[in-house]
């Protein structure tokens, strides 16, 4: 009987995993040194200097074609708004629960794809939307009752999950015209509209001259690790295979936020928002395979 082999872990996927795990404690280490307004701009500028390097590199094209003001926007939306929201939050939640509560975008993107019509309605898109919005109230519940988030924390990483779904659904036409390093890259300048008024003065006030070296390395993580290391490794891990699998490993990124919290941050989830993390993840899985199944019958059709 011939042995089965199971495929060994695509090495860029569990990279962008453990990064984007580590960068929810990441930011909460920096915001001990800097506020959430000075991180956003001081991310942006390398982080967007090293993707036009590798774009040059690579050979893409940096020039604007008919499809400048949405690749703007989308840009506006997912590296402007979202930052603004996702760091914001972070400053008034826990590693753990701002990981847990995000993880419900991948439904929220269900949810728009439909009202776009770039994708057919599904029950089980809709029971998968119930069961993961059952799993994130018992979390945001749990943390107002006195652990370590905030309501007000929670509900702001809510709407960052809604406004990085209804960003990705915006980037959905444009990766067919170029390619996501391309995309990326074009679309970063419109998040200055938001983040330079937003984060200028904090930058120039913050402490650079007491700046720590651990908050030197959880900037560094913050913006090449999490910002280039991680796009790039979740771009390349969809190219190898595919993007129901890359999908799946994101289901472990609130699982790694987790472990580093406790063991960094001394920050543990309780008993509910361990069952609300379960319940979340199965929410998001429910969701997702149901899209998954229906692309497949919509392709052999």
């Amino acid at each position: 009987m011939p042995v089965r082999r199971y495929p060994l872990p695509n090495p860029w996927l569990t990279a962008t995993v453990l990064v984007w795990g580590f960068n929810f404690v990441a930011v909460k280490l920096l915001n001990l040194q800097m506020t959430a307004a000075a991180v956003s701009l001081v991310r942006f500028v390398p982080m967007y200097l090293l993707l036009i390097i590798l774009c040059r590199l690579r050979g893409e094209s940096l020039k604007y074609g008919k499809d400048s003001i949405p690749v703007l926007w989308q840009g506006f939306v997912s590296m402007g708004f979202y930052m603004v929201l996702f760091l914001e939050g972070m400053a008034r939640t826990s590693a753990a629960e701002g990981a847990i509560i995000l993880a419900t975008a991948p439904v929220f993107v269900a949810i728009f794809s439909v009202i776009a019509k770039i994708e057919r309605f599904t029950p089980g898109a809709i029971i998968g939307a119930a069961i993961a919005f059952i799993g994130t109230a018992l979390v945001i519940a749990s943390g107002a009752k006195g652990t370590h988030g905030s309501m007000e924390g929670n509900l702001m990483i809510l709407s960052s999950a809604v406004v990085w779904a209804y960003g990705a659904v915006l980037s959905k036409p444009l990766v067919n015209k170029y390619s996501p390093l391309q995309s990326l890259t074009l679309s970063m300048p419109a998040a200055l509209l938001i983040l330079l008024p937003y984060g200028l003065m904090p930058t120039i006030n913050v402490p650079w001259t007491s700046m720590t070296s651990q908050s030197w390395w959880m900037l560094f993580h913050v913006t090449f690790g999490a910002g280039v290391i991680g796009f790039l490794g979740f771009y390349e891990g969809v190219k190898a295979k595919g993007p129901a699998a890359a999908m799946l490993y994101q289901f472990f990124v609130p699982i790694v936020a987790a472990f580093f919290s406790y063991l960094l941050l001394r920050q543990g989830l309780n008993a509910w928002q361990a069952i609300g993390l379960g319940i979340v993840i199965l929410g998001v899985y429910v969701a997702y395979r149901s899209r998954y199944l229906a692309a497949s019958r919509l392709a052999v059709t």
